[in-house]
């Protein structure tokens, strides 16, 4: 009742054209361009951070904690994912964790609404409770030189002893909004690796 309150006095408009009902309308999802530079390995981005009206869409979904937003933002990660030729059940989607004290302010985990949307679309089983985040460190867009975004997340991950899996021979799909020097994932990567997964992939909604 409360959310039918608020939509008859702040009616849901698209973040693009105004359009109510949806943050993001199908047109205006469809003009926001896909990634074209990967210099990365294994680093699958969705859209092109430099569009306007991406880079609000994002704003709105983790500071604005717009969590609706996470339904359209992942048919962009939807669309790129599928260029790749993945087993999906030998598939594992595994969200960047938050530390507590970010979750608590958040009320969410973005990079988790993503991949659970992700994974009912594409059936790939989701893995949430894999790794723990227990440096509450400074966001690293807050950072802007590399070698300091390098020491800001330095053993930030650990597996979590409570939720032991078997991903030998699995292919893990880290999930997270916006990788910028990519040092976040490659710490989860190593973290990871004593699994003996069969590949680790990266998918992200931009690269800033």
């Amino acid at each position: 009742m409360f959310k039918n309150i608020l939509d008859l006095f702040f009616p849901v408009q698209c973040l693009g054209c105004n359009r109510e009902k949806q943050f993001l309308c199908d047109s205006c999802l469809d003009k926001i361009p896909p990634h074209k530079k990967q210099s990365v390995k294994n680093l699958i981005i969705a859209g092109d951070y430099s569009y306007p009206l991406l880079k609000k869409a994002i704003h709105q979904f983790k500071y604005n904690f717009v969590k609706d937003l996470s339904l359209p933002l992942s048919q962009l990660m939807i669309k790129k994912i599928k260029k790749y030729n993945f087993d999906y059940k030998n598939s594992v989607l595994l969200p960047v964790p938050l530390h507590p004290r970010r979750l608590r302010w958040r009320g969410f985990n973005q990079a988790e609404l993503l991949a659970q949307e992700i994974g009912k679309n594409l059936n790939i089983a989701v893995a949430n409770n894999i790794l723990i985040r227990t440096k509450h460190n400074l966001p690293q867009v807050k950072i802007s030189d590399a070698y300091q975004r390098k020491q800001n997340i330095q053993n930030a991950f650990i597996l979590n002893p409570r939720f032991p899996v078997d991903l030998k021979n699995k292919i893990i799909i880290l999930v997270d909004d916006v990788c910028t020097t990519g040092a976040t994932l490659n710490q989860c990567a190593e973290v990871l690796k004593p699994l003996k997964p069969k590949a680790i992939w990266a998918l992200v909604l931009a690269k800033g």
